[in-house]
């Protein structure tokens, strides 16, 4: 199907009815992700429902209208009973894998039939210790084999996924997280009521990092490094987005640094869009990812990035560095030398955008429309170019 300026367009063939299981609605990047696919799906003229086992977080305003919403209350029997009688075409589970292809096992003996679309969202072997790794290996080793299709985030997440060997390799599909979308582009443009980004002349450069403060994230490798760059730079300030466990080591460390003044970690920040479309850098110095939300939104808010180079996402987001730097992870002399490599040389701000786009909604959506097309078998012959997607 052309989009009318010559591109080549996926048509869905026939409406899918799918639902989605999830925890509950948090902060986490997983949730965020999984709610613009959901809203994107339905916009798109699918019929969506929501599952949740607890009917709660900040993100349960963002839903939109078309979806359908069911509060499972914490039981996995409700959830039985709710499939039962919805006839979804297609389930698809935001960390809850297990409990998703428990519940079709056993509906299968009461007839009731349905795909089961898992996704991967983290480094498998990374997220977890070695003891719960071994357990959830063995676990899955039991069930994946009967999803129909697993979802990976990444290239990176894909290959270690194959390695593995969980489930069938013809079974495993890259789809990168949807990111740009039209409510991002107009949270950017909110208003921001911070003295670091007022105006004049006086007013500081900003670095940015956005994140649960958490091991994974490795915020203290950036205060480190930011503190190298402190004396040379007194317009500098570093402010970290984000809520999380280490907390009260993160703030020791920043007084240690004699970086008190300069650095702020002001908490959980709903919309974290203004602040990087103002901010002078945006920092991620994650020890592994599945995908690296806030790098692809980074740059949908034209702000130029350094990440770490770490497993998996980032690489993948930012075209092996063509769109950004990519330091060495956990190397807190590399993430300072590229910190200033970036603020010296600012790569262009719609060059950026440009790639943003890449991750757009509207691509997430049209892939997984194919993919449930490919598992109800009503599209074996149709080919598409995704690269030629037009995004608007």
């Amino acid at each position: 199907m052309s989009s009318g300026d010559g591109d080549i367009v996926y048509e869905c063939r026939r409406k899918h009815r799918s639902a989605f299981l999830l925890r509950d609605l948090g902060e986490g990047g997983a949730e965020r992700s999984a709610l613009r696919l959901v809203n994107g799906l339905a916009r798109d003229g699918q019929d969506v429902v929501l599952l949740l086992f607890r009917k709660k977080g900040p993100l349960l305003s963002a839903i939109a209208p078309e979806v359908e919403i069911v509060d499972l209350k914490g039981s996995f029997l409700k959830l039985l009973t709710q499939l039962y009688f919805l006839h979804v075409d297609f389930l698809l589970p935001v960390y809850t894998s297990m409990r998703a292809l428990l519940a079709r096992l056993i509906l299968r003996v009461l007839r009731v039939s349905f795909h089961v679309v898992l996704s991967q969202r983290n480094m498998f072997t990374m997220d977890r210790g070695p003891v719960q790794t071994r357990l959830r290996f063995l676990r899955c080793r039991l069930l994946y084999p009967s999803a129909s299709a697993c979802v990976c985030i990444s290239q990176g997440v894909a290959e270690e996924m194959r390695g593995l060997a969980l489930i069938e390799p013809e079974k495993i599909r890259v789809i990168y997280n949807p990111v740009l979308t039209d409510e991002l582009s107009v949270q950017m443009e909110a208003p921001l009521d911070h003295p670091w980004f007022g105006g004049g002349d006086d007013v500081p450069s900003v670095v940015l990092g956005v994140g649960r403060l958490g091991d994974q994230k490795d915020f203290a490798t950036l205060i480190r490094a930011f503190g190298l760059l402190a004396s040379r730079h007194p317009e500098l300030r570093l402010l970290i987005l984000g809520e999380g466990r280490q907390r009260a080591m993160l703030e020791k460390l920043v007084r240690e640094e004699n970086l008190a003044s300069r650095v702020s970690l002001p908490g959980y920040v709903p919309n974290p869009y203004p602040y990087m479309k103002r901010a002078a850098l945006f920092v991620m110095t994650s020890r592994f990812e599945g995908f690296g939300n806030v790098v692809a939104e980074a740059l949908a808010c034209g702000c130029s990035i350094v990440s770490t180079d770490c497993k998996s996402g980032p690489a993948d987001i930012l075209d092996n560095g063509k769109y950004g730097y990519l330091a060495k992870t956990g190397d807190v002399f590399d993430v300072a030398r590229l910190m200033e490599e970036a603020l010296k040389h600012p790569l262009p701000v719609e060059e950026l955008k440009k790639r943003a786009a890449f991750f757009s909604e509207r691509r997430a959506v049209k892939e997984y429309e194919r993919l449930f097309d490919e598992l109800k078998g009503v599209s074996e012959n149709i080919a598409v170019d995704f690269d030629s997607i037009a995004i608007d």
